[in-house]
């Protein structure tokens, strides 16, 4: 007789399974020239961009730093988008798919550069992100021909790509299931969890940032020339509103809805293997994975997905009948379901039969926001209370976190972006808000 799937003891992330800085509530009113509602990665990073220019910045969190999706993930950093190369350049064109995988490199560059700025002890390791084909699903052999096709244009576009054979992706993923595969080499792993709260305390050490937890942002108003951003009892005035909130982007400026589908993810960590099950990240469809290295030479299995796209119980709305924010979207957003939880274990039994037996230390979900076009959304969000922000990162929040930041600043204070021009024209031309191409369909 099975067991039945008890849920209770779960719901912390792995990576915030350890000892957490702690930052002090707002506890008067403020005038500031900016302020960034969310410290998560991208928050962060809005916040120190605003810095480097001279911009007194107050950051506010309504839980605590990088508790949202910004550590709720596969700890890896790629530099393409959702969708695949073929796909990108038939919507677009092969020259707007080379610049915008570009893109994701140097979001990768500048990503380490922070690591290597302020230290941050994070595991950081680049041992590639792998896409298995799968013989238990449909569409094998045409997927085979994409990725010969994909690996070919990516290669002959001056991309580290690696073609997988069958033997080799047998090998690679220690399951005889798999039948090939395309591997992006430069792309990493990390602890996503010692990365974005040593970046939170990085950035709550420069001067004039002022880094705040507990403290929820209830509305933002236009007041004349200023807007005032009001938390429980207290009001920001300021020059400029950075919203970074992701998947809750909507509960300030709500017609952002259509293009911003909240949507949970699961995961789950095992207890630690004596042998490594795999080295880097992989992904195929219902699932993905990684490995991550413990002190004593030991390793855990990080695995995840379980769900296809539009699986009801993974999908949220932003508000309830009354037009208020939805009770349920953050508190079941972040929490883990069983119905999610056994899908999810019947995709591990498939793909890793000999780990079923492991114990399962960390169970948990996250909140995540997708467009409709795989492309987050970028840009002025409210030209009447002169807010901007970034949203929608449709889990490729370590691809778009810096470049979108960089662009954001600089298109705020009027000045010259230090990404290259071509980056700039490209976001302000595929990733602008309200674009139709974001819009889910009811």
């Amino acid at each position: 007789m099975a067991v039945p799937l008890d849920l209770k003891p779960f719901g912390l992330p792995f990576w915030l399974d350890l000892q957490r800085p702690e930052f002090p509530s707002l506890n008067r009113n403020r005038s500031v020239e900016a302020v960034v509602i969310g410290a998560g990665i991208a928050g962060l990073k809005l916040a120190r961009c605003l810095n480097r220019h001279g911009i007194e910045t107050v950051i506010l969190e309504a839980g605590r730093a990088g508790d949202g999706a910004s550590s709720r993930n596969q700890g890896s950093i790629n530099h393409g988008p959702g969708m695949n190369y073929l796909d990108c350049i038939e919507r677009y064109s092969r020259q707007v798919a080379r610049e915008l995988w570009q893109l994701g490199l140097d979001n990768h560059r500048m990503l380490r550069a922070q690591i290597d700025e302020y230290d941050i002890d994070c595991d950081y390791q680049i041992d590639g992100m792998t896409s298995l084909i799968r013989r238990d699903l449909p569409g094998r052999e045409n997927l085979i021909e994409s990725y010969r096709r994909e690996y070919e244009l990516l290669r002959d576009d001056g991309f580290d790509v690696s073609l997988l054979d069958e033997r080799e992706a047998i090998c690679a993923g220690g399951n005889e299931i798999y039948a090939g595969g395309l591997r992006y080499e430069d792309d990493a792993q990390f602890h996503s969890g010692k990365f974005v709260l040593g970046l939170a305390q990085a950035v709550a050490r420069l001067p004039n940032v002022d880094l705040f937890e507990a403290t929820r942002a209830r509305r933002i108003k236009d007041v004349g020339a200023e807007t005032v951003v009001v938390t429980g009892r207290h009001e920001i005035r300021a020059r400029y509103v950075f919203l970074s909130t992701n998947a809750l982007a909507p509960q300030f400026v709500p017609d952002l809805e259509k293009p911003l589908r909240a949507e949970r993810g699961q995961v789950f960590v095992t207890e630690p293997l004596s042998e490594c099950p795999c080295r880097g990240s992989f992904g195929t469809p219902l699932a993905w994975w990684r490995e991550i290295p413990e002190p004593d030479g030991r390793f855990r299995l990080l695995f995840g997905g379980g769900r296809t796209r539009d699986e009801p119980d993974s999908l949220f709305p932003q508000f309830d009948e009354r037009g208020q924010p939805h009770p349920e979207l953050e508190t079941e957003g972040s929490r883990p379901s069983v119905a999610h939880q056994q899908r999810l274990d019947a995709q591990f039994a498939k793909l890793f039969p000999r780990l079923t037996s492991a114990r399962i230390t960390h169970r948990w979900g996250g909140l995540q926001s997708f467009t409709a076009d795989d492309l987050p959304q970028i840009g002025l969000f409210d030209s009447d209370r002169r807010i901007y922000g970034i949203a929608g990162f449709c889990g490729r929040g370590n691809c778009y976190s810096d470049v979108g930041a960089e662009y954001l600043v600089a298109t705020a204070l009027g000045i010259p972006s230090e990404l290259e021009p071509r980056f700039h024209s490209l976001i302000e031309s595929i990733m602008k808000p309200r674009r139709p191409a974001a819009n889910w369909v009811d």
